[in-house]
């Protein structure tokens, strides 16, 4: 470990924090800032310097709890979270990453060796895993990606070059058929185009859709 590490505990119970704290102070490369047993106990400037890792004893997803998180990041931004007492469950130490933000964990079950490793490799930036959470992470990250991407205005792909090609000839002011007679196709495949266009970008009309696809910089394809 590199010299000097600032730790702060927070955990309800007296006994385990300032046992954990004794623990900690005979590592000469950790500096043990405070113990103390919840959020609003946070100092509010950390004696000038905040910590580099604080252990936070696992609570349910109560607004409490996410208050006291919200709070912790905020008065400490840099700081990296490792959470204790976490229950051997994946979709717990999942909760662990997504409410807490938190860079490791120990379990119930865990030793007090537990907690120097998750130390360490928390301020080596790795996160520490079994595999199957590791494949709840991934699928969590994939699962809001896809969510992402649907509350996303429609890409460039959404239309294709001949769609284009009438969107610009719609802005230009042509009717169907003469967009037909300047694309050389019937007039029914340019409603059907036209049709395909209001549906693909959620528009009632031409104009509308015109006006989406200039706003939202909607370039036509290469080919």
């Amino acid at each position: 470990m590199n010299a000097h590490i600032r730790v702060a505990v927070i955990h309800r119970n007296r006994l385990f924090r300032e046992s954990l704290a004794c623990a900690l102070g005979y590592d000469k490369a950790l500096s043990l800032c405070c113990h103390i047993s919840g959020f609003e106990q946070i100092p509010r400037d950390w004696n000038g310097v905040c910590p580099d890792i604080v252990l936070v004893e696992m609570a349910d997803a109560s607004r409490t709890f996410l208050t006291g998180v919200s709070r912790l990041r905020s008065e400490c931004p840099g700081c990296r979270i490792i959470m204790l007492d976490v229950p051997e469950c994946e979709e717990t130490v999942l909760a662990c990453i997504e409410i807490a933000g938190a860079m490791g964990y120990v379990t119930k079950s865990g030793s007090l060796e537990d907690v120097f490793h998750a130390i360490q490799s928390a301020m080596s930036g790795e996160t520490l895993c079994p595999p199957r959470v590791t494949h709840l992470v991934f699928a969590r990250v994939s699962e809001l990606s896809h969510q992402i991407a649907s509350t996303r205005p429609h890409s460039s792909k959404s239309l294709t070059r001949r769609e284009h090609a009438i969107v610009s000839a719609i802005e230009k002011g042509l009717s169907n058929k003469e967009i037909a007679v300047q694309l050389g196709i019937e007039v029914s495949t340019v409603k059907n185009h036209v049709h395909n266009i209001l549906d693909k970008l959620k528009q009632h009309d031409r104009q509308s859709a015109v006006r989406y696809v200039k706003e939202h910089g909607l370039d036509a394809p290469l080919r």
